[in-house]
């Protein structure tokens, strides 16, 4: 794993933190240990860092090897290429293998439909994809609307490769209701039990002003709530309740935007013995429990 140079710029940071905190950040910097990288932001993307290693760690606790990645929303590549760069070290830590997907229009966003698509901040076309020929070299892309290619690729997935973890970024609702579809319509254990999953456009960047737009009448938040009120009782997202008490920087909005799905039709998450009963002591050090920081 390449060493971050003491001189090269760390991604910032948008809370305020002590100087212990960034001495210990800057200690990251220079490991070699994912995990530690990870815990200190110290990747220009940390929510997929920490989504990639999630889902490896849940795979395993699962005892599965192999999922897929899905990018929703790539534009000009720069997170997809970032997402496969950074399954190749989780895969090197964690032995999981991860496919890579991106799903895009290629000619940007698609025409918008009414208030719940944003029109205040987006416009169709916006974020076309320009070299979309060099995106092949970092993942099996889907191009096309989401709405008509994703349906093909659900009934693709088998459990041998379940999806992993997934980013949405496609900034307007009807997008993210398409994307959604993924978490309905495909099998229980065509996906981990819970799939990490990045929204994008929840929050949006708080030094811009369309973050002050969002709200849960309109965008990626209504499209969230309106999967959790649908007809399936079995599948439902939700944040993850945890994830501030393992960072030191609890002020970074990205914490906000990483939510889990909840597969409660998992076969994993049926009733049923699968390993002899365990004491307090034994299940609190049960290695197959833990969660590494």
């Amino acid at each position: 794993m390449r060493r971050r140079p003491l001189s090269e710029a760390l991604p910032p940071l948008t809370g305020r933190y002590p100087e212990f905190l960034l001495a210990e950040r800057a200690r990251a910097a220079v490991s070699t240990d994912l995990r530690e990288r990870a815990r200190y932001d110290v990747e220009t993307r940390p929510f997929y860092l920490f989504g990639l290693l999630t889902a490896a760690d849940v795979a395993r606790f699962s005892g599965i090897d192999h999922v897929a990645a899905i990018e929703f929303g790539v534009a000009e590549g720069a997170g997809l290429r970032a997402l496969s760069e950074l399954a190749a070290k989780v895969t090197a830590v964690t032995g999981v293998r991860f496919t890579i997907f991106g799903f895009d229009t290629g000619a940007g966003l698609p025409s918008l439909v009414d208030v719940r698509d944003h029109p205040e901040i987006w416009q169709a076309g916006d974020f076309p994809t320009r070299d979309p020929e060099a995106l092949s070299e970092h993942a099996t892309m889907v191009w096309g609307d989401i709405a008509e290619t994703l349906p093909g690729f659900i009934a693709g997935l088998t459990p041998a490769m379940p999806v992993g973890f997934v980013s949405v970024d496609v900034d307007i609702y009807r997008s993210s209701v398409d994307c959604l579809t993924l978490f309905s319509g495909a099998k229980a254990d065509c996906l981990l039990p819970v799939v990490p999953a990045y929204f994008d456009d929840t929050i949006g960047g708080p030094a811009r002003i369309g973050s002050l737009f969002r709200n849960r009448w309109c965008g990626q938040l209504l499209a969230i709530d309106e999967f959790n009120q649908g007809a399936s009782a079995s599948r439902k997202i939700d944040t993850l309740r945890t994830l501030r008490y393992r960072r030191p920087f609890v002020d970074e909005p990205w914490l906000e935007q990483m939510y889990g799905l909840h597969v409660l039709d998992h076969p994993l998450r049926q009733p049923g013995a699968t390993r002899p009963a365990l004491s307090i002591g034994g299940h609190a050090a049960e290695d197959r429990m833990i969660w590494p920081l």
